[in-house]
């Protein structure tokens, strides 16, 4: 069987949140009549703007972030992202923000018990940890807040959303072959940067292309999952069937690209049972390692904070595993970083295992890449 055929996972954050119930705002403000003032610091690192020094909408009842909805647009896998958000506060009394939830440990934000002026606002930074992973990474922050009389009452929900992609993008983000969609389709493989390339192979084979096999900017490459799918099911093995399909080009910028593939047969070890550590990504991207080189990949723990990776492996002999650093995060995430070494053995696209031995437990995930 093919290496990038065994069995793999990605997981693409979608992220919910708990809110706490809502009792009436106050009235709102009637016109600023201060003179503006220059914004003043303060101890959380936001900026407090002054009455005046903000436009507030006329027609505001509530408090409400601007903007309430933030879109990093196309990032690359890994990044951490920060923008700022205003809290604009309509009313003609202080509001004070009782809480600040993010929903999902990829957002940080510090700023409970800041308090927001009638008629001005709080600039508040929020921070976007991108997981390594391709695909539509979407969280956002619940907001409590306080007035004067001590009551409680919801503030505004501020989304973050990116898309991580190489400098090759496919369309759609993923394969929905989940049951009543079919297991035959076409996806665009484009370039970011409008650079013609070539797809050069599909999951290790040769790619069945809708458009000529000739650079292009953009390609269109069809795909069957059927045979893969009958082969799990006589064999009663899953893990035939690919979760990923794995497209190596000659771009670059983007040397091999992953798009996860949903399907019965492709589900991901947290979603058939409890998992002994949980990834920010179930799969890292190593790019081009020569014959005989190393290539390096991060990637998150979550909820790992007091806890220690006491080795990994590969059970691929054609690779070896080796533990670089392990570096405390944000919140209870731990940073970790692996080396991947070729060992030999044919070359092209790969899949291996990489499994973390730690003092929580032991679970594997996935490193793709290509020798050359």
């Amino acid at each position: 069987m093919h290496p990038i055929l065994s069995s793999l996972a990605l997981a693409s954050i979608v992220l919910g949140g708990c809110e706490d119930p809502a009792t009436p705002p106050p009235g709102p403000a009637e016109q600023a009549t201060n003179e503006p003032t220059t914004a003043a610091p303060a101890a959380s690192g936001i900026r407090v703007i002054a009455p005046g020094s903000i436009e507030v909408r006329p027609d505001a009842t509530a408090v409400y972030g601007d903007p309430a909805d933030v879109d990093f647009g196309l990032v690359k896998p890994g990044s951490k992202l920060t923008a700022d958000v205003i809290l604009v506060n309509p009313f003609q009394t202080p509001m004070t923000i009782a809480q600040a939830v993010p929903t999902c440990q990829c957002t940080t934000v510090e700023v409970a018990g800041e308090t927001i002026p009638a008629g001005g606002g709080i600039a508040i930074p929020i921070t976007l940890q991108v997981p390594s992973t391709t695909g539509k990474k979407q969280a956002a922050v619940n907001t409590v807040l306080q007035g004067p009389d001590g009551k409680n009452v919801r503030g505004p929900r501020l989304t973050l959303t990116a898309i991580a992609a190489y400098a090759v993008k496919t369309t759609p983000l993923y394969i929905d072959a989940l049951p009543s969609n079919p297991v035959t389709g076409s996806v665009s493989v484009a370039a970011t940067d409008g650079r013609p390339f070539r797809v050069l192979t599909v999951n290790g084979r040769p790619p069945v292309l809708l458009t000529p096999d000739q650079p292009l900017a953009e390609h269109v490459v069809q795909y069957d999952l059927g045979p893969a799918a009958t082969q799990a099911e006589r064999s009663g093995s899953p893990e035939v069937f690919p979760k990923w399909m794995i497209f190596e080009t000659d771009h670059p910028d983007a040397p091999v690209i992953e798009m996860r593939i949903r399907h019965p047969f492709s589900k991901l070890p947290h979603q058939t049972r409890n998992v002994a550590l949980q990834f920010d990504g179930n799969i890292a991207n190593l790019g081009v390692i020569p014959a005989g080189g190393t290539g390096t990949f991060d990637v998150e723990l979550k909820q790992f904070a007091g806890k220690l990776v006491t080795g990994v492996r590969t059970t691929n002999p054609d690779f070896r595993a080796d533990l670089v650093e392990q570096v405390e995060g944000a919140g209870d995430r731990v940073r970790v970083r692996v080396a991947v070494t070729n060992l030999g053995g044919a070359g092209g696209v790969f899949m291996i295992p990489i499994t973390f031995d730690t003092t929580a437990g032991s679970e594997a995930m996935y490193a793709t890449g290509v020798v050359r």
